[in-house]
């Protein structure tokens, strides 16, 4: 059975073709409207986490391709402590034919995965958010015409955004450059991978402490929220680390004019980006929460259809 849990997990093809057929979707989408490529199918969501862009980008998928989807709630399915995953995972697969799962722990996806008879979406964990990287190669594809060379600075925390960012990297031979303060690396056996990916690709990676020597060649400006969720407890710790590495009009100056910035969102103005770089024409996170919802599709036609 095939899965999505992550892009580290993948071929290179196979992300590549997934990037592209994202594009092909949204194109398809504005020519000739809504489909039926999934008609009489269902996708099952469960979310442990807070979301907007991806429960509604999912949702909105099936829709537009004539399924359905059916939102579990957390507090009710409880994996793991009122219900087996195990148990859990076997009874989904009799009654839809995919299961979308934003967990805090990477570990139950993978367990999801393990027992399902159906394919398993990672909606984000705390390793990789995987449709999130793949929105972001897609926009990139519209406005650069290729990812191949491309220059990407991810400046903050090297968590599962920036992780699914590396990978995309190593996978379609980028160059990606995180800058972050010192224990905020991203890990060590993740990057053994990346970097591996990168010299199959012709891609790199790099680490920097200075946000302004990331962003000197870049082609794209990546940041995230500084506190993830469930970080709440060291909140006033992270804001200290990460007070110099907010992505502002000085930081701005030090890269190219032509350097894009986006954001996978939410994004807390006067943490780790200004209300100025926001309201920028180069700030472009909305055509990426766009490009979610395209992302979805080619990610749920490629598992479900098979």
């Amino acid at each position: 059975m095939r899965h999505l849990l992550g892009l580290i997990h993948e071929s290179s093809s196979h992300v590549e073709s997934l990037v592209q057929a994202a594009v092909r979707a949204k194109a398809e989408f504005r020519t000739l409207g809504p489909s039926d490529a999934l008609k009489g199918r269902t996708a099952a969501l469960f979310f442990e986490k807070p979301s907007l862009r991806t429960r509604v980008t999912f949702e909105v998928a099936m829709i537009q391709t004539g399924g359905a989807a059916v939102v579990l709630d957390p507090s009710s399915v409880s994996l793991g402590k009122r219900e087996s995953v195990h148990d859990a995972a076997k009874s989904l697969s009799r009654w839809v034919d995919c299961i979308v799962a934003r967990t805090f722990s990477q570990g139950l996806v993978e367990e999801l995965a393990q027992y399902a008879s159906v394919p398993v979406i990672n909606a984000l964990t705390d390793i990789e958010h995987p449709c999130q990287a793949l929105a972001f190669g897609e926009m990139m594809v519209e406005k650069r015409g290729a990812l191949r060379d491309l220059k990407v600075a991810f400046i903050g925390d090297g968590n599962n955004v920036a992780n699914s960012l590396a990978a995309l990297a190593g996978h379609c031979g980028m160059h990606f450059t995180l800058a972050c303060p010192e224990g905020y690396e991203q890990p060590a056996d993740f990057l053994t991978k990346v970097q591996g990916l990168c010299e199959s690709s012709g891609g790199s990676y790099r680490q920097v402490r200075d946000p302004r020597e990331a962003v000197r060649d870049s082609d794209v400006i990546y940041t995230d929220v500084w506190i993830s969720m469930g970080e709440e407890a060291v909140a006033d710790q992270k804001k200290k680390s990460f007070a110099s590495y907010q992505v502002n009009d000085a930081l701005l100056a030090a890269a190219p004019s032509h350097c894009l910035i986006t954001h996978c969102l939410p994004a807390h103005p006067g943490e780790e980006i200004t209300e100025a770089v926001m309201a920028s024409s180069r700030y472009v996170a909305f055509d990426e929460a766009e490009n979610r919802l395209h992302a979805q599709k080619a990610v749920l036609l490629d598992l479900i259809r098979g």
